[in-house]
């Protein structure tokens, strides 16, 4: 059995080499740096990718839960790019204390997934530190799974708590709640220009302005934190759901 996140890996992959021509960038340093940042994460995933496959035809990942396969895709995608990009440590690099901190605080901070997701994400992540041990990929690998486990509830309540939440994910979770999809840019940009006309006592959004019902009737009691729209999301901007990923790679590959 393979991780469920390979098979949407080949997929989203395939749909990608038909996408079309990309936005071009501002000027050839740009694009030589997003090259290099773009071949640097694509090595480090095709390898994670590699001990995944093994992992997942291992004992230890068949005892997980279905909820736990489930997640797996995006808690070892997600874990291995935010470690490499706000910790700067590489899958051989891995260690307990950054592991720490990437769990409590990145991940929480930055990840606007469902609950199933952070329930799973100590277990999921215990199983594959586990196997990258026994298989001599990782050092202090017995530590890191032991650890972990017992964030787990740390995690989960970490989670939960709005205080947690970044700028980005406050505002895709207040989203969410509205029931606006996050996938649609344009009810992305009307949701924040009616909290921002709330915030600056208009009590109508402006002329024009494409606006889900579901939104006007939850936004009066949301909390976000979120100043402004901001000039429309490129497809190699950052995605605003605060996934780290591209928009291009992310909620704007739909």
């Amino acid at each position: 059995m393979l991780v469920p996140w390979f098979p949407k890996k080949q997929a989203a992959e395939a749909q990608e080499g038909t996408a079309g021509a990309q936005e071009p960038l501002e000027d050839d340093d740009e694009e030589e740096e997003w090259e290099g940042e773009d071949q640097e994460r694509q090595a480090i995933q095709e390898r994670v990718y590699a001990w995944g496959l093994e992992w997942s035809k291992t004992p230890a990942f068949e005892a997980l839960t279905q909820e736990q396969k489930d997640e797996s895709e995006y808690i070892v995608e997600s874990f291995t790019e935010y470690m490499r990009t706000y910790h700067c440590a590489p899958p051989e690099e891995w260690n307990v204390a950054d592991m720490e901190d990437c769990c409590l605080d990145t991940l929480v901070r930055k990840i606007s997934a469902e609950e199933s997701y952070y329930r799973s994400l100590a277990p999921v992540l215990a199983s594959f530190f586990t196997f990258l041990g026994e298989t001599g990929r990782l050092r202090n690998a017995s530590r890191m799974a032991q650890r972990v486990l017992k964030l787990d509830k740390q995690i989960i309540a970490a989670a939960k708590d709005p205080g947690n939440w970044g700028m980005a994910k406050s505002f895709v979770m207040a989203a969410k709640a509205a029931g606006v999809d996050i996938t649609n840019e344009a009810d992305l940009q009307s949701f924040v220009a009616l909290y921002n006309a709330r915030m600056t006592g208009r009590t109508s959004p402006l002329p024009g302005m494409h606006l889900p019902e579901v939104v006007a009737d939850d936004l009066e009691t949301e909390t976000i934190l979120y100043e402004r729209a901001g000039p429309k999301v490129g497809r190699n901007d950052p995605c605003p759901c605060g996934s780290g990923k591209k928009y291009k790679k992310c909620c704007g590959s739909s």
